[in-house]
């Protein structure tokens, strides 16, 4: 369950230097931001250790975890390097941003964050697809419907098939194109459920958004409050649920299990609710990464705690209140749950490997661990649209399955990461691509689907989309096919 525009080879990429001696001495000179991004770039393909260790020790602001940054950052270049500098885009006082390919051609931006004064010290480095500097790409401009648009998309990451929902002004438009498994040719069909992944969170802050306009939780209300007699580390005590909604409340990450740790947390629970009793008893068990507030760190896990959370206040199993809170309020007939049996005919998930196209579906008891993550969740493009359409609607001041006070609030945005540009709010992130409007959106994978779901309030514009499968080159299908629409009908400026 990742978040809405993941970026590529992360998390190793909040820093990443390579070191030579000549490079080194050179720098120390007269160096500009400049020619540190252009030495960076060279010599970080030399995949040494103890140079790159030597090189954090130089010239990184922060002196924390050097050791262990290095032995990510060599990992790094020895997935994706060489890395190839195509040009300078940009330089401002405090950062630097370079073009570079890695060794399959994909563009990608090194952005370099730097600090000037007293002298030239580096604070990090982000690495995200070119797009987010670049715009949306113009190979995609020429198409003339939902289901051209899906074939040019689908077709060179050579997913079996796809589906693209478009809501515009209050009307909704789809698309489709491929089967719903590689061993048949069983065709997608409009009304077919998909994975949604993370985009999952939204709709979890949308069940409590409505649990706190019925007076049942308040925003501010801790874990502590919460859970009365959950036994937790006292680190936690004081986490509020909007800190879980930001993914700042020190919880730990759990953005990927093994089989072992699902069958130790999971032991003979069998129902949801059990099966997330115990996988909360487990993370409060372990230490905060943070202090409340500290920093962002998005988690799984804490979007774990406040479904259980819910099913606790209300006494019902989170998925029954997912379905009483959203979707049944929004008609949405085509959306369900991990306690719902799914239409016998779906798309089924696939994955690639050197040997081809596999189908493949994720099943079992992680579905109920993640399920406030987005585990376990399907539905149909057009449902999900319609769900963007609710919260849209909300944001221009109207009332519906919540008040659109509630939903403004959820929409608040907050910077990721000191400096950056892109904010999250609750279940959403918030950005905007060059050349395009301000867009609400999140992406979700399980690992064999993705999907990917972006509202443009100033365009009264919804877009949801989906393949099925899973991988993590970027931009992701969903996010292609928002960038073409949102690029031909997107208000700009």
């Amino acid at each position: 369950m990742k978040m809405a525009q993941k970026r590529i080879l992360l998390p190793l990429m909040s820093c990443l230097f390579a070191w030579s001696t000549i490079g080194l001495a050179t720098l120390r000179a007269q160096a500009t931001p400049q020619d540190l991004i252009g030495t960076m770039v060279e010599t970080i393909n030399s995949k040494n250790e103890a140079n790159t260790l030597k090189f954090l020790e130089e010239w990184m602001v922060s002196k924390a975890n050097l050791q262990q940054r290095a032995k990510k950052f060599v990992g790094l270049s020895e997935q994706g390097g060489p890395f190839k500098l195509v040009k300078q885009s940009s330089v401002t006082s405090n950062e630097v941003d370079a073009i570079v390919t890695d060794r399959e051609g994909t563009r990608l931006v090194f952005r370099l964050h730097i600090q000037t004064k007293p002298s030239l010290k580096i604070v990090g480095l982000q690495i995200a697809p070119a797009f987010t500097v670049e715009g949306p790409d113009s190979a995609l401009d020429k198409w003339k419907d939902l289901n051209e648009l899906a074939s040019q998309i689908a077709t060179p990451v050579h997913s079996p098939g796809m589906a693209i929902a478009v809501i515009r002004n209050g009307a909704l438009t789809e698309g489709v194109v491929g089967v719903r498994t590689s061993q048949s040719i069983d065709p997608v069909q409009t009304n077919d459920v998909w994975s949604i992944g993370s985009i999952g969170k939204s709709v979890c802050t949308s069940v409590i958004g409505r649990l706190v306009e019925m007076h049942k939780l308040t925003w501010d209300e801790t874990l502590k409050q919460a859970l009365p007699g959950v036994s937790m580390k006292p680190g936690y005590a004081k986490v509020t649920i909007e800190q879980l909604m930001l993914h700042r409340g020190g919880i730990p990450q759990d953005l990927g299990f093994r089989r072992p740790d699902i069958d130790r947390i999971v032991g003979k629970a069998r129902t949801g609710t059990a099966i997330r009793a115990r996988y909360v008893a487990d993370i409060l068990k372990r230490n905060p990464i943070g202090t409340p507030g500290e920093k962002f760190a998005y988690s799984n896990a804490g979007y774990a705690l406040l479904s259980y959370i819910a099913e606790s206040k209300m006494g019902k199993s989170y998925e029954s209140l997912v379905k009483e809170t959203v979707f049944r309020p929004l008609g949405l007939a085509h959306s369900f749950t991990g306690i719902d049996v799914l239409p016998a005919s779906r798309p089924s998930g696939h994955v690639e490997d050197e040997n081809g196209i596999h189908p493949l579906n994720t099943e079992g008891p992680i579905e109920f661990l993640f399920a406030g993550a987005g585990g376990g969740m399907y539905m149909s493009m057009g449902d999900l649209a319609k769900f963007g359409q609710a919260h849209l609607s909300g944001l221009n001041g109207k009332d519906g399955f919540l008040k659109s006070a509630t939903i403004k609030w959820l929409h608040r945005g907050f910077l990721e990461q000191p400096g950056g540009k892109r904010t999250y709010a609750c279940g959403w992130g918030i950005e905007r691509f060059p050349g395009l409007d301000w867009s609400h959106s999140h992406n979700g994978s399980n690992g064999t689907q993705r999907a990917q779901l972006s509202i443009f309030p100033r365009s009264g514009l919804v877009i949801s989309a989906a393949v099925n499968l899973g991988g993590e080159k970027q931009p992701s299908p969903g996010l292609q096919a928002v960038l073409a629409i949102a690029k031909r009908f997107a208000a700009k400026g």
